[in-house]
């Protein structure tokens, strides 16, 4: 079991530990449901989902990148981490179109369940956009989480995890 060090890097994992859970969730429905075979319209589940997968993205993901982007990554290139810098704002840049995508299409169901033809629109926006993220997440997981013990001291911590709590 990984030691989280830190406030920041608690906040972090705390975040990824719950997008995984969003993300184990909408990625059920859609290996359940293939690309020609929506699930019951207006099910409550569904609709539930839905609404906290745009919430997600619109609010939580964004907030959670722009903070990584423009706080933590400078200490990446600070401390020699430029490559993985580089390849964590390269996923952000595909993810967040997809996940923005998705959103929409979500919002745009709403209530009424998904047909057919909005379901096959759907279905691999929605994949593509759970897997990249979740192959992000467990990326930050494994390296950027850990890392952040070493590079910030307890002062530098505080001050960040404040500058965080006020962005969400």
């Amino acid at each position: 079991m990984q030691v989280i060090e830190g406030q920041v890097a608690q906040m972090l994992h705390e975040e990824h530990v719950a997008v995984l859970e969003l993300l184990s969730r909408l990625t059920g429905v859609l290996n359940r449901n293939g690309p020609g075979a929506p699930p019951e319209a207006k099910n409550p589940a569904i609709g539930q989902l839905l609404g906290q997968l745009a919430a997600a993205i619109e609010t939580e993901i964004k907030t959670h990148f722009y903070f990584e982007e423009t706080m933590l990554f400078p200490l990446l290139d600070a401390n020699g981490e430029g490559e993985m810098r580089a390849m964590y704002i390269e996923d952000h840049r595909a993810i967040v179109p997809l996940g923005e995508k998705a959103a929409a299409m979500a919002r745009a169901v709403g209530i009424q369940g998904f047909d057919p033809q909005t379901w096959a629109a759907f279905h691999p926006v929605a994949a593509e956009f759970a897997d990249r993220l979740i192959r992000h997440a467990e990326a930050e997981e494994a390296a950027l989480v850990p890392l952040l013990g070493e590079f910030l001291d307890s002062d530098e911590d505080d001050r960040l995890a404040q500058d965080y709590e006020s962005m969400r």
